[in-house]
């Protein structure tokens, strides 16, 4: 399918428009994906301090450490209410063999927990890697880890872990790009609008040209266009005038010259006739008419003259050869009384050699 200069400036405005789009859409998203992943992590940070801090006052109370944060309430309702923090999945207590002292989840105490991508190594990648990290696969679970120590000894004896999920975080930037994709499809429809009134404007002074040419086709003389433009366009339309001018006075001044020769022509005792290739009259003045009453303009040389007629064989060896003939010496007049005649043809030809009458 063939495009107009309409169709390609919509369809280019609307890619460009489109392309922009998607990759400030892109962009956007990175950064989204950067913050929801900053926001995750102050959250597991907030949620690990305050374990940490009491998970401290606990150990430094009892004897066995582990024994002590497994029966304490208050860290066990911590634990819980990560449930209610968006995007953590789990938060545990575990010891130095990654063994499950305390989790919000009862039944997963006493089991080893598998170590997750640390989340701070996401973080420090780029932007658009992080969004690539959330939105590829199933997802998967981020770790934000914080070491437990003793006092007085700073012996590590366990870790804080926090489950952050990609899903999740996937989940919360799809809910977010929905304003973002509703503004980038309103972009491209005004994009395809503004492109359309562009296109209009630009093609406007095309269907102008377009029409004086077919103006000037039709044979009008004095055709003018109206562009008042600063531009090309109005250079074009300047040169059209002035070429318009040149052609109507060209026309004058042969209709003038074509006016003296038929006046000649119609004064001649001589009978002369004019046809076209096709063999159809064009032209016949007073003493031709005298020889053929019934000729009128557009007749056939077939009508005019039977085909045993000298003068019909001469204008159709013209028509066919390109070539002059004659002249010729025949009897043609009245049957009562048949006059002698010269009978010649000439074969008319346009700069180019092509025939353009006899």
């Amino acid at each position: 399918m063939r495009l107009g200069i309409k169709g390609k400036q919509v369809l280019g405005v609307t890619s460009i428009v489109g392309v922009v789009v998607v990759v400030l859409s892109v962009l956007h998203l990175s950064q989204l994906a950067r913050v929801g992943l900053d926001e995750s992590r102050a959250r597991a940070e907030l949620l690990a301090n305050a374990v940490y801090h009491r998970a401290r006052e606990v150990v430094n109370a009892g004897a066995d450490p582990y024994q002590a944060m497994r029966n304490d309430p208050g860290l066990r309702s911590i634990l819980e209410s990560s449930l209610y923090s968006e995007n953590v999945t789990f938060a545990a207590i575990a010891d130095v063999r990654n063994v499950a002292v305390v989790h919000q989840d009862r039944s997963l105490e006493g089991q080893v927990l598998p170590p997750g991508d640390p989340l701070q190594r996401l973080l420090e990648r780029h932007a658009v890697a992080q969004l690539l990290a959330i939105y590829s696969g199933q997802g998967k679970n981020l770790e934000f880890r914080q070491p437990l120590v003793l006092a007085p000894s700073n012996t590590e004896f366990g870790s804080i872990r926090i489950g952050i999920s990609t899903l999740l975080i996937r989940d919360q930037l799809s809910l977010s790009l929905r304003p973002a994709v509703a503004t980038a499809f309103a972009a491209l429809a005004v994009a395809v609008l503004v492109a359309t009134l562009l296109s209009q404007l630009l093609l406007r002074p095309i269907h102008v040209i377009r029409s004086g040419l077919t103006r000037l086709g039709r044979g009008e003389f004095g055709v003018r266009l109206d562009l008042n433009q600063q531009d090309e366009f109005g250079e074009l339309g300047t040169f059209f005038n002035a070429v318009s001018e040149q052609l109507s006075a060209d026309r004058s001044q042969m209709a003038g010259q074509v006016a003296n020769l038929e006046l000649a022509v119609q004064h001649l005792e001589d009978a002369v006739a004019i046809l076209n290739p096709r063999g159809l009259l064009l032209f016949a003045n007073p003493a031709m008419r005298a020889l053929l009453p019934d000729v009128a303009v557009g007749a056939s040389v077939d009508d005019l003259l039977p085909s045993d007629h000298p003068v019909r064989k001469l204008a159709e060896q013209t028509l066919v050869n390109r070539q002059s003939r004659g002249p010729v010496a025949i009897e043609w007049g009245e049957e009562s009384e048949p006059n002698e005649r010269l009978v010649m043809t000439h074969a008319i030809n346009d700069p180019k050699g092509d025939l353009v009458g006899v």
